[in-house]
């Protein structure tokens, strides 16, 4: 573990610890990035600022952000712009930004640290939206997939290790820009989504669907995947990375390249040597997955499409926008007149004897009327010999109560295992209480029964589906004194 090449957090731990991004996370980070932008591109082809030169660009910064507000640190407290410069110029080689460098007594200069050049590269490329790039994403695939498909591309038989390792490094490159370009089509067509979310009219929306969509430059690499027939070439492609990820000659030879570039021991170059062929792969299989995704968010986007296209024409449509314009030119046109003074105007013949307009707190949706409480408390307390009747005619009243419970009961009485049927040509009641289980059996399809509150289910099979064209020949079974037309139980769980 010792010989395992640093992490990228331990490669980054000297600029981290001595604050070389704290900058970008201070409210007046504008202005840290401004000045470097200006500083290197006024350095010279040594990568130099004069001293005076360099404060002097990081006043015309300052000039031109006057509504940030500056931290005591950065000259806040000053209301001399020399003074506030300054200080900013100390900030920057505070966080090694630049590098002060004297020549002599007459000479001081700074220099741009390599750090920040690479710092402004990464940041122009999170500023700049330049999807004209796109167009090169089907070279990248197809030179990519050429190469790799071309015999002997990673033979070590064929190549050195120095050839081998540009070779694998080359595909990487071409590779991770590829996958940059899937990332930037999804940005694009989120880009589209949320300016199809502000779209003010139906045509406008059309447009934007219809035009403006399938124009953009993201559907470049969309058809060069779909139309180019990429995709085949890109899983061979990665079939001829897997297969030298599982070839130990290829790894040796691209590990030997890495030791020697690199300075690493044989293990360590080896375990690099992996690495790098895995990623490779990873990327290679990333496309298509990222394909797949972007076919969902072009998906969304029409789905989105059509649903703002719906609300515009069908929800608020343009009826409502011409019958306000209309009202508001008659208002204009006609101001100070009645009614019955239009009725003689061309183009004002009413088609109602009275008009009535609303306004104010009339021309809004009525307010809801909440039902009045019911008043539940008892006029006088019952009398004992009241109570007790009252009690008494309560629990007859349960005792005829139709409930699913009883129906379960009844059901398991008669029906106990799952599957069993009977009619009620072979039911035998008598008493008022079998009755009223029976008809809760018809009025629920289940209900719980036992300690446990078991589920039982059941299916009522009615002698009418069969002879409903004819119902003088629907059988009839007497169940405690009453006629009832037959059906049959069937207990299902």
């Amino acid at each position: 573990m010792s010989d395992a090449p640093p992490s990228l957090g331990q490669r980054l731990a000297p600029l981290l610890g001595g604050g070389f991004f704290r900058p970008l996370s201070r409210p007046t980070a504008a202005i840290y990035v401004d000045c470097a932008e200006r500083l290197v591109e006024a350095a010279d082809d040594g990568g130099q600022v004069a001293h005076a030169e360099a404060r002097l660009l990081i006043r015309e910064v300052l000039v031109r952000h006057p509504d940030v507000q500056l931290d005591e640190d950065e000259g806040g407290q000053f209301r001399d712009l020399n003074q506030r410069a300054a200080q900013f110029f100390n900030k920057l080689i505070e966080v090694r930004w630049l590098q002060p460098r004297r020549v002599s007594l007459d000479e001081h200069y700074v220099l741009i640290t390599p750090s920040l050049r690479r710092l402004l590269h990464m940041l122009r490329e999170l500023a700049e939206d330049r999807p004209a790039e796109l167009k090169d994403f089907a070279a990248t695939l197809r030179s990519l997939c050429g190469d790799l498909l071309r015999e002997g591309a990673l033979d070590p038989n064929r190549l050195g290790p120095e050839e081998m390792r540009q070779t694998v490094k080359d595909l990487l490159a071409r590779a991770e820009r590829a996958d940059d370009q899937m990332h930037a089509v999804e940005t694009l067509i989120l880009q589209q989504e949320t300016a199809q979310r502000a779209s003010g009219t139906a045509q406008e929306t059309l447009q934007r669907f219809l035009v403006e969509f399938h124009a953009g430059e993201h559907m470049v690499c969309y058809d060069a995947l779909q139309q180019a027939g990429l995709l085949p070439r890109l899983n061979e492609a990665r079939a001829v990375v897997q297969e030298a990820l599982y070839e130990p000659f290829t790894k040796q030879r691209l590990a030997e390249g890495l030791a020697k570039h690199l300075d690493l021991d044989a293990t360590a170059a080896y375990a690099e040597a992996e690495r790098w062929l895995v990623r490779l792969e990873r990327q290679i299989a990333t496309i298509p997955v990222k394909q797949r995704i972007i076919d969902g968010r072009m998906a969304d986007f029409s789905k989105l499409s059509a649903a703002r296209y719906r609300y515009q024409t069908e929800m608020r449509g343009r009826q409502s926008e011409q019958v306000k314009a209309y009202i508001d030119a008659s208002a204009r046109v006609d101001a100070g007149k009645s009614f019955a003074d239009l009725a003689d105007e061309p183009g004002m013949t009413l088609l109602s004897p009275t008009v009535e307009l609303f306004f104010g707190l009339d021309s809004l949706s009525p307010r809801r009327r909440s039902r009045a409480a019911v008043d539940l408390s008892l006029a006088a307390p019952p009398e004992s010999g009241d109570a007790e009747t009252a009690k008494e005619e309560i629990r007859r009243r349960n005792l005829s109560i139709l409930t699913p419970q009883r129906a379960a009961r009844f059901i398991e009485k008669f029906l106990p295992e799952k599957g069993a049927r009977i009619s009620t040509e072979h039911l035998r009641i008598t008493v008022e209480d079998d009755l009223l289980d029976l008809l809760a059996a018809l009025a629920f399809d289940r209900g719980s029964s036992g300690p446990a509150q078991r589920s039982v289910r059941w299916r009522v099979h009615p002698a009418r589906a069969d002879f409903g064209t004819e119902p003088e020949r629907i059988p009839r079974d007497t169940h405690s004194g009453r006629l009832i037309e037959r059906f049959t139980l069937e207990r299902i769980s």
